[in-house]
């Protein structure tokens, strides 16, 4: 999936951090895994054959997906290997970076092949509720926040809001993603620098830094493990099924089932991947295709709106006053008028159109004023 990925460790880098192109291929593909089956789901399931139900999923994608879905995927991973989901197969991993003394002997410790990863450099329970926040609840909350921002901005223009919650959220919102980026950029640059091996100020405060799965994790004690036989004689005694036996059993296969699984897994992945990857590729050209066909078209004669009563207009007389124009301007359905008739009209027929007798976006009644705004009407000069 990735070149960097995919080279020996002593090749890449003679330190435990990746580079930093195999962490932003992780977080490009982590970014594009959501938003491309929900583009699969929306246009080749629901699109065919919509009903209420599809269309309540694909609404609430964001909940059973972004939280549900992936936060338990997560979660599992990060409880068994130290990882995410993604992060796994490009092979990397994230540890404890709190104890410096540990880290200089585990740097030893890689050097042996049949070394493991030490206990006290994995990931606390703190550290992974962290990871799965911020790959589950903080990528949800600033989907929501951003489509309030945009809510609140469009209604600002045309309302001035008196709430005070809202005039501080949309005055402090963008500062505080524009500090929370500063921030994250400082942590990156220090990684490039070799100071640390955390990506992201959330991961530097808390000591979370990056390494290569080079080693298995070492296990905690208190497993069970079975019991130790005395002799080996006790080999050619016939053996006991019990619920200890048959349980132990159950879960051997279940592991070996899982081991196949996992293998299987990581060959489908990388070509889903690459299959996205062509996928995106080959609907941004399709896009491309469409926009530069559609400029080329642009120079075609525009229709008039319809009329009302079957009227025919004509290009040099007003349709409110049927004088000559004086003083153009352009309502937003394209109509062209005298600006002062226009004015009149719409206040008398409280902001319909002339023509197609229409409420136009543009025109507003301020109830604190009493009088109608105009804001879809441009000036025209001729």
């Amino acid at each position: 999936m990735s070149f960097y990925s995919s080279l020996p460790s002593s090749t890449t880098s003679d330190t435990l951090y990746p580079t930093l192109f195999e962490i932003v291929s992780s977080q490009e593909i982590d970014d594009l895994l959501p938003s491309s089956i929900r583009y699969i789901i929306t246009n080749y399931w629901i699109l065919n054959n919509p009903t209420r139900w599809k269309l309540q999923i694909n609404n609430y994608f964001d909940e059973w997906f972004r939280l549900l879905l992936k936060g338990g995927v997560e979660l599992y991973h990060l409880n068994h290997y130290n990882s995410t989901f993604i992060d796994r197969f490009y092979g990397l991993q994230k540890f404890n970076a709190k104890n410096k003394t540990y880290l200089r002997a585990q740097t030893k410790l890689l050097e042996n092949e049949n070394g493991e990863w030490l206990l006290n450099l994995q990931l606390t329970q703190w550290q992974k509720l962290i990871l799965l926040l911020q790959k589950t609840i903080i990528p949800y909350s600033k989907i929501k926040l951003d489509e309030l921002h945009q809510k609140l901005s469009v209604q600002s223009t045309f309302h001035e809001t008196n709430e005070k919650i809202h005039k501080w959220f949309l005055k402090w919102y963008p500062k505080f993603k524009k500090l929370v980026f500063i921030l994250n950029l400082v942590v990156k640059l220090n990684f490039l620098g070799g100071k640390t091996g955390s990506t992201s100020f959330l991961d530097y405060i808390t000591n979370i830094e990056y390494t290569r799965i080079m080693v298995p994790l070492q296990e905690r004690s208190g497993s069970y493990q079975g019991i130790p036989l005395k002799n080996n004689n006790d080999f050619n005694r016939p053996v006991k099924l019990n619920k200890m036996t048959v349980w132990k059993s159950v879960m051997e296969n279940l592991k070996f089932l899982n081991s196949i699984n996992f293998k299987l897994l990581a060959n489908l992945f990388p070509a889903f991947i690459f299959i996205l990857k062509v996928y995106q590729w080959w609907v941004a050209n399709d896009l491309s295709t469409k926009l530069s066909n559609k400029l080329n078209n642009i120079d075609k004669q525009i229709p008039r709106p319809p009329t009302r009563e079957g009227e025919t207009l004509t290009s040099n007389n007003c349709p409110i006053c049927s004088q000559p124009i004086t003083n153009p301007c352009i309502l937003e359905n394209g109509l062209v008028a005298c600006y002062p008739c226009t004015i009149d009209y719409l206040k008398k027929h409280e902001g319909k159109s002339p023509i197609t007798n229409q409420r136009l976006l543009g025109c507003v009644f301020d109830k604190d004023t009493k009088e109608w705004v105009f804001t879809g009407i441009r000036r025209l000069l001729i």
